[in-house]
């Protein structure tokens, strides 16, 4: 249910959560969706990972948030996700397109009759600064383990987790990639996908 401030309606993050996913899903039901991924270990969090071909982030900025941290945020973004998106509320449209990269996607959640609507603004283009040290530090231990014995690499499994992603991290840029892409959709598939309804949401396309 959406919320009412003094008497206005108000899209809190749940709200605009809940129709992102049931897009996303729609788009590719065999994608793996992440809720609030760690991003360096632990400095930062991604609020939601979407993950097929590419890796692609998205940042949600609802009526109750600030964006006092979103530049911090969207470095942390761009070291790690192929695509990013920000997904806002109109309030902090002016102010987040000067804190954001232009290669960022903008949607905006708007309330439309009791519903929550998603608009593309601005469609996500290729990150290219993509950072090797923060992309190994999205594998857990056993699996920078599979990906350095698929290099050939014989490794003791008493190693730390540390001096396996140092010895990660000389692996090319897309190659490291794939592997982290691949990890993360092996640890969600484990995970059941919880059976959410979506009455009263509705998601739209359109180009503003």
């Amino acid at each position: 249910m959406l919320e009412r401030v003094n008497g206005q309606i108000e899209l809190l993050d749940q709200h605009i959560r809940e129709a992102l996913k049931k897009s996303l899903r729609e788009q590719d039901s065999a994608a793996a969706i992440i809720d609030e991924l760690p991003l360096l270990r632990g400095q930062g969090r991604a609020d939601l990972a979407f993950v097929n071909g590419e890796l692609c982030g998205y940042e949600i900025k609802s009526e109750a948030d600030s964006l006092v941290r979103l530049g911090v945020q969207a470095d942390n973004y761009e070291s790690v996700f192929e695509f990013s998106t920000i997904v806002l509320v109109k309030k902090h449209l002016d102010r987040a397109m000067l804190k954001i990269p232009e290669i960022w996607g903008i949607i905006e959640a708007k309330q439309v009759d009791g519903q929550t609507e998603l608009h593309v603004l601005r469609k996500p283009q290729r990150n290219y600064k993509l950072n090797n040290s923060a992309l190994v530090r999205l594998l857990w231990k056993n699996e920078c383990l599979s990906v350095l014995r698929k290099m050939g690499l014989e490794v003791c499994g008493n190693a730390s987790v540390a001096k396996l992603w140092i010895a990660i991290e000389t692996i090319d840029t897309p190659t490291l990639c794939n592997e982290v892409r691949e990890a993360l959709k092996r640890r969600q598939a484990k995970v059941a996908p919880p059976q959410t309804l979506y009455d009263g949401l509705r998601t739209t396309e359109a180009i503003e």
